[in-house]
């Protein structure tokens, strides 16, 4: 298959890309795979995932005026400037910036790789208007020719605001804050593994994002389990979900039809389609990003509060929680 599979752009449909595939620029050497945008989210966010070597310099400290902006780190390290503060992101590690908070990013390993969402949608159409197509599956050699006359023009439609004299602050450790999801919005790093954590039918999910702390833009969080885990098949009439696979191999039924997904592959999943999963490795962990409803509440509604890091046995599993849900915007198809 290509390398840039056309995803549907007339209306939200469930699809699969497989890792590799989606319409996908380079951007200054760095390489943007748009996996959904307003079309396919119903115009909730956009996702992506970005790959890039070593850069000889950060991107310009700027802020955008409507825009959440987010990192997922996946692969690497990664430089982050967020409201007066840097970090350094690897593998596990988010970072949140809210609109207009100065930011930037800067990849310091070989390669780096993060999964992105931008919410709400519209703002990924800026990799297309800045950059160029690319097809090859590797990233571009140091001295890959760029056009940077449409630079410019890409930042001034998409809002892209330079701050010329912000200073870049020196990256520092982090400490305890970013263990822990604030309590009120503001931009924030979260360390690998943090967040609000929930056990439920032997699975384990980790809130990196709450709605309440992105204008009630997004949800997003880590879902994981061991081999054999399932859950029920479910649908949302308001929430759209994306799903993006950061480990192990994963059976999803997707309105009907079985995808088995392997690592880097995405599903959109738009509301009113029913979806199910079940590990198919001996573990498991996804990303799910949800706009436009509060869907993913029956996590935390559901399942029960826990400290660590893990997910419960199978021995545990039991869909019982999920008989005669009446939770807004959840509907148990089949148990």
């Amino acid at each position: 298959m290509s390398n840039n599979i056309a995803v549907p752009q007339t209306k939200t449909v469930p699809y699969v890309l497989r890792q590799g595939e989606g319409r996908c620029f380079v951007v200054a050497g760095q390489i943007v795979r748009v996996l959904a945008g307003i079309d396919e989210t119903a115009g909730g966010y956009g996702a992506m995932v970005c790959e890039a070597t070593l850069d000889r310099q950060a991107i310009p400290l700027h802020y955008h005026e409507r825009e959440h902006d987010t990192w997922f780190c996946t692969r690497g390290r990664l430089r982050i400037w967020a409201d007066g503060v840097s970090r350094m992101l690897t593998e596990g590690d988010f970072a949140y910036v809210r609109p207009n908070h100065i930011h930037s990013y800067q990849s310091i390993a070989p390669r780096t790789q993060f999964f992105g969402i931008v919410a709400p949608g519209g703002w990924e159409g800026f990799f297309e208007s800045a950059g160029g197509e690319w097809s090859e599956p590797g990233l571009p050699p140091v001295n890959h020719p760029f056009d940077f006359s449409r630079m410019g023009g890409a930042m001034q439609r998409f809002g892209v605001m330079r701050v010329p004299d912000a200073v870049y602050a020196d990256v520092s450790s982090g400490d305890a804050t970013d263990r822990v999801l604030p309590e009120e919005p503001r931009s924030y790093i979260l360390q690998a593994g943090y967040g609000k954590r929930s056990r439920l039918n032997a699975h384990l999910s980790t809130q990196v994002m709450a709605p309440k702390l992105s204008d009630g833009c997004i949800d997003m969080r880590t879902i994981e389990a061991g081999r054999g885990a399932k859950m029920p098949t479910i649908l949302h009439d308001r929430t759209h979900l994306s799903l993006y696979l950061l480990e192990g191999r994963l059976r999803l039924v997707l309105d009907g039809n079985v995808h088995e997904l392997e690592v880097g592959d995405f599903a959109n999943i738009p509301a009113g389609t029913g979806y199910s999963t079940e590990v198919l490795s001996g573990h498991a962990r996804w990303l799910v990003t949800a706009a436009h409803g509060s869907g993913l509440n029956f996590w935390d509604d559901l399942g029960q509060p826990t400290e660590e890091f893990t997910f419960a046995l199978q021995a545990e599993a039991s869909t019982k929680p999920f008989e005669n849900c009446n939770l807004p915007d959840v509907k148990i198809v089949a148990l």
